[in-house]
């Protein structure tokens, strides 16, 4: 074996000793809490270990508990003021089909007729409301005297009021697919139920990112069909998301590392729901979580977390993203998003799948949001 072949497997194998180590820091499970904490608590026990947590029962004091049961008030509250929903054959935008990234189809419509939609869904066509850049307080500023327009012990202990809220309503079939995001935030379900499944940031050593071909679904002659998107940005609702997260992100980094210059994205190929784990068996050893929200509840979800989200049919969540501090952590995070391009390259298997792999991967499919 030669030196440089050596010292990339010492390297592998310090890397895996401070994955385990790592993950032997994190609580077995997610903490409950069962009252807001202090502004004290919320920083020394989640936001500087970067710890979630659930609060049952945070919002359920909102009026939107009551009103927002009842799709007739939504109905007269938002009349048919227009919206933006994303549409796709299956469910999955924003995911991997056919080794594309696959952005969906981006449809501006009269609320009503989404919640028609909602009312009446229609195979193979699936529509969720998840456009954020604020969208709570632009497409859906008749709703917001129903819920807070930020939470006031994260606000306390951050020091800020939230860069976004955003608004979520969606199929039972709509999937948001494994990612990061480089916020703090505070997740709180309205109606229905919402399935997190959440992998702690140090996985990102041994996330399989890749590059993809950036696509987006179109719908023609009664089907969804797929194209490739050109240099360009594809359009102007998409620019200006660009446009709005590098105002207000570290110039570092971009949510999905969407390139403005070409046509590549990079994305995880990895479904927790249907994991590989003899293609990328270092994930078997990195501690995940199922968080399951009901009405009422709120996730604090730290910067930096991965999470994968399943819902109930109709739920409506209200989400508030809060700036992460870019301190001595991100640079952190960014050696290890390098040293993971490493790791990934050196230790894909393909392998016959093992009693405990397949056990695994029953144990990890997402299951338990009925309706």
């Amino acid at each position: 074996m030669d030196d440089r072949k050596q010292k990339l497997n010492h390297m592998m194998d310090h890397l895996e000793d401070f994955t385990k180590e790592y993950c032997d820091f994190l609580p077995a499970d997610i903490p409950e809490l069962f009252s807001f904490p202090t502004t004290v608590e919320f920083l020394r026990n989640h936001v500087s270990p970067n710890v979630p947590f659930v609060l049952r029962n945070g919002v359920s004091h909102w009026p939107a508990i009551k009103k927002w049961k009842n799709n007739q008030y939504l109905r007269v509250q938002m009349q048919d003021k227009m919206c933006t929903v994303a549409v796709t054959p299956n469910g999955y935008a924003d995911a991997i089909v056919d080794d594309k990234f696959v952005l969906p189809e981006e449809r501006t419509m009269p609320f009503t007729e989404f919640l028609d939609e909602m009312e009446s869904p229609r195979e193979s066509r699936v529509f969720y409301l998840q456009k954020q850049n604020n969208c709570l307080a632009d497409e859906f500023s008749s709703l917001l005297n129903d819920v807070d327009t930020h939470i006031p012990w994260a606000t306390d202990a951050i020091g800020d009021l939230p860069e976004a809220a955003n608004f979520w309503l969606g199929d039972k079939r709509a999937v948001t697919s494994l990612h990061k995001d480089n916020y703090e935030n505070i997740y709180c379900v309205i109606r229905g139920c919402k399935e997190f499944l959440l992998y702690p940031p140090v996985a990102v050593l041994w996330m399989p990112y890749e590059t993809f071909q950036k696509s987006e679904y179109y719908f023609e002659d009664d089907e969804f069909k797929i194209k490739d998107l050109n240099a360009k940005l594809s359009s102007i609702n998409e620019l200006k998301f660009v446009e709005w997260r590098l105002k207000n992100i570290n110039t570092h980094q971009l949510v999905a590392r969407i390139s403005l210059e070409n046509t590549s994205v990079k994305w995880i190929p990895f479904d927790p729901e249907f994991p590989d784990f003899r293609k990328y068996p270092m994930l078997l050893q990195i501690r995940s979580y199922k968080v399951i929200l009901k009405q009422g509840d709120v996730l604090y979800l730290p910067s930096l977390w991965f999470h994968h989200v399943r819902q109930s049919h109709s739920c409506i969540a209200v989400n508030y993203w809060y700036e992460m501090k870019y301190d001595g952590k991100y640079p952190f995070f960014y050696l290890m998003d390098k040293l993971g391009q490493l790791s990934i390259s050196s230790t894909i298997k393909d392998t016959p799948e093992s009693e405990e792999e397949s056990e695994s991967r029953s144990e990890n499919s997402i299951s338990g949001c009925h309706e």
